[in-house]
């Protein structure tokens, strides 16, 4: 609130405020008249006249200064000017509609969302517009969308868009809300009435350069404010998995955005679907820590945490990235490195299992024959023997290693000779070897796989697609076993070639598993690793054998609204990006590049048809949004830039010459009153 003056000159007449003082200060007439002598002293005449000099009737005086100078204030010209100018919708003729649908607009006040509140009164304001004026719709979370492509006169097609807008996740981009609205009115003066509860520490500030704009074009962004009262909100704002005793421990910080004290459940949901429970005591407007220990044998994936707050339940929830608990590790041992990468019996392997090296979800060793003398089911949950041309010093602790219930899997190549293996491992193959064979004529490419029985556990998730691909992978040599037949449980054909030999087969030792693939994984047999199936077939069979769910896979972070990048690694052709509920979510492919932009919470996976996934992706909501708390008003930065746009001019100075008139009207008549 502030006062100006439109003549401050016109103070200078308060000087008259002096002709009142004078005026009493002046000779006066007695009242009583009295009879005295001539002859009295001169002293009580002195005395007398000193007496007639003092002011008389202060209160009457003080009326009469009041008086001129309320006169003076009157001819000054002064101005009273206080914020909250009550709002001349559709003055200019054009008016855009700014409706905030973000995450914080779903908080419940008094039975209803503030965004149900925000349609009701944008719909109001909207119905009261003259028929003539012209009508704009803008509704914004991260990203700004004009629901009108221009400003029109059609006032029910406004209002049923109003009425259908729909609350999200997203967080609250001001911003490009009003960078809209500007482009709806075209450089031409308007008004923007915005409807949002001005939530979080940064939605005002980022958008002050955007309403310096349009008060420089002559308009004014008008808000109406949607708010609780108080606001109130709890949030997850953290969860974070860290190694610890035992299985590990969930990190979990939960804020309270509200001003009373609470004690909220809370509940952390493991991959595997186990369930723990906690309660968090939280501080009015402030946070605590829990920390939640993991089981030691866990499953990897995306965990969840929730906790109930029945005001804002969209943020009640936070995922987090679980790696697999325990033994996860895979062991490959190269038994032919090669003068180059691309010539090592495991290259294609390597890049199978863990594709973004580190990244990866699998925990990949590779070694030199030698590293077999550490190898234990304690560390190692599956070992490949890729081209191995001798196990037998290591035979006895590869036996163990099957029978303690770890996953052996052994790869042919031209270092393989039948005598050593039977020798070292022939109590765990699924049948003694033989040698190597030619399967294919010379120039011949080799003899194709027949698809595989989707039925077979390992091969289930090829049934939707992806069992087609197997026919493209072909080989010219193998491994051969001497006779055999399958034993339910025990020994199984997993693959054949269209000749019957044996492709793929796996032997069960109690909770350990042997699987032989006769030909090799590098060129040298078999084009195997350059056939799209080649990576979803090696994961698939990590996660078959006990390695971790989705072995191989990325591991994402992501936000609700912003786009999530994926450099796609060699081998992968189309994947798809699968949402929390398992439905396919729209995404894009440039070069080795895959994109997508999240619009929930929850855990996304990035897979080809029917294999492992590629990569998890953790989303949550920007914790920001969960901040309900207003800290600056758009009102305060539209009137620190403009001061005249939004605040209410009053003139002071006919209600200065009423008082005037009184103060004089009531001097007079006690003047009078007082008058012998």
């Amino acid at each position: 609130m502030s006062v100006g003056l439109l003549a401050p000159l016109a103070l200078g007449l308060a000087v008259a405020a002096a002709l009142p003082i004078a005026a009493h200060m002046a000779r006066q007439t007695p009242r009583d008249r009295q009879a005295f002598g001539a002859m009295l002293l001169l002293q009580r005449v002195v005395k007398r006249l000193k007496r007639r000099r003092r002011v008389k009737d202060p209160f009457l005086l003080l009326l009469r200064i009041a008086a001129v100078l309320l006169l003076v204030g009157a001819a000054s010209g002064p101005e009273l000017s206080v914020p909250g100018a009550p709002p001349e919708f559709g003055r200019t003729g054009r008016v855009v509609v700014v409706v905030d649908h973000s995450l914080s607009m779903a908080m419940q006040d008094a039975g209803t969302t503030l965004l149900q509140r925000a349609r009701e009164q944008a719909e109001g304001v909207v119905r009261q517009l003259g028929d003539g004026v012209l009508v704009g719709l803008v509704v914004f979370d991260d990203e700004a969308v004009r629901l009108t492509t221009s400003l029109t006169g059609d006032h029910g097609r406004v209002i049923n868009q109003i009425q259908a807008i729909e609350g999200t996740s997203g967080r609250s981009n001001l911003r490009d809300a009003l960078v809209e609205a500007r482009r709806l009115l075209g450089g031409e003066p308007g008004e923007v009435v915005l409807f949002s509860d001005e939530a979080g520490p940064r939605m005002v500030s980022e958008a002050t350069g955007e309403i310096e704009l349009l008060v420089a074009a002559g308009s004014s962004v008008l808000p109406q404010r949607v708010a609780g009262s108080p606001p109130r909100n709890v949030a997850v704002t953290q969860a974070k998995y860290g190694d610890g005793l035992e299985g590990g421990t969930v990190t979990v910080r939960v804020s309270n955005y509200g001003p009373d004290p609470l004690e909220v459940p809370c509940e952390v949901t493991l991959p595997d679907g186990a369930r723990i429970p906690i309660f968090a005591d939280l501080p009015p407007l402030g946070e605590t820590e829990e920390r939640i220990t993991i089981p030691s044998d866990a499953k990897g994936g995306v965990g969840e945490v929730r906790c109930e707050d029945p005001d804002l339940p969209l943020d009640d929830a936070r995922y987090f990235h679980l790696p697999r608990v325990g033994a996860s590790r895979v062991l490959v041992v190269d038994g032919d490195p090669g003068d180059t990468p691309t010539r090592s019996e495991t290259y294609f392997l390597e890049k199978a299992l863990a594709p973004w090296g580190a990244h990866s979800g699998v925990t990949l060793d590779v070694t030199a024959p030698l590293g077999l003398s550490e190898v234990d089911p304690e560390t190692h949950r599956v070992v490949f023997l890729a081209n191995v041309a001798d196990p037998r010093p290591f035979g006895a602790r590869l036996v163990d290693f099957v029978r303690r219930g770890g996953s052996l899997v052994i790869t042919g190549g031209d270092q393989i000779t039948a005598d050593r293996y039977d020798a070292a491992l022939g109590s765990i193959l699924p049948a003694p070897l033989k040698g190597t064979r030619s399967i294919a004529d010379p120039g011949e490419l080799g003899v194709p796989l027949k698809l595989p029985d989707t039925e077979l556990p390992l091969f289930s998730p090829f049934r939707r697609s992806g069992r087609a691909a197997f026919a493209r992978i072909k080989s010219h040599t193998v491994l051969v076993f001497q006779p055999y037949q399958d034993v339910r449980d025990e020994i199984t054909t997993l693959l054949r070639y269209e000749d019957e030999m044996p492709a793929l087969v796996e032997r069960r030792i109690g909770e350990g598993r042997v699987v032989v693939w006769t030909s090799s994984v590098d060129l040298g047999w078999s084009n195997l690793p350059l056939q799209s199936a080649f990576m979803p077939l090696v994961q698939r069979l990590v996660s078959w054998l006990g390695g971790e769910s989705g072995a191989g896979s990325a591991r994402l972070e992501g936000t609700v609204g912003d786009p999530v990048v994926l450099d796609l690694p060699e081998l992968v052709l189309e994947p798809e990006v699968l949402g929390p509920d398992g439905q396919p979510v729209t995404s894009r492919i440039e070069g080795s590049r895959l994109s997508f932009v999240p619009r929930r919470a929850g855990a996304y996976q990035v897979a080809l048809d029917g294999a492992p996934p590629l990569a998890w992706v953790a989303v949550n909501t920007d914790p920001e949004e969960s901040d309900v708390r207003a800290y600056q008003s758009v009102a305060e930065a539209e009137m620190a830039i403009a001061p005249q746009v939004l605040r209410r001019t009053i003139d002071l100075a006919w209600p200065l010459l009423v008082v005037a008139a009184a103060v004089l009207a009531v001097q007079g008549l006690l003047g009078a009153w007082r008058r012998p």
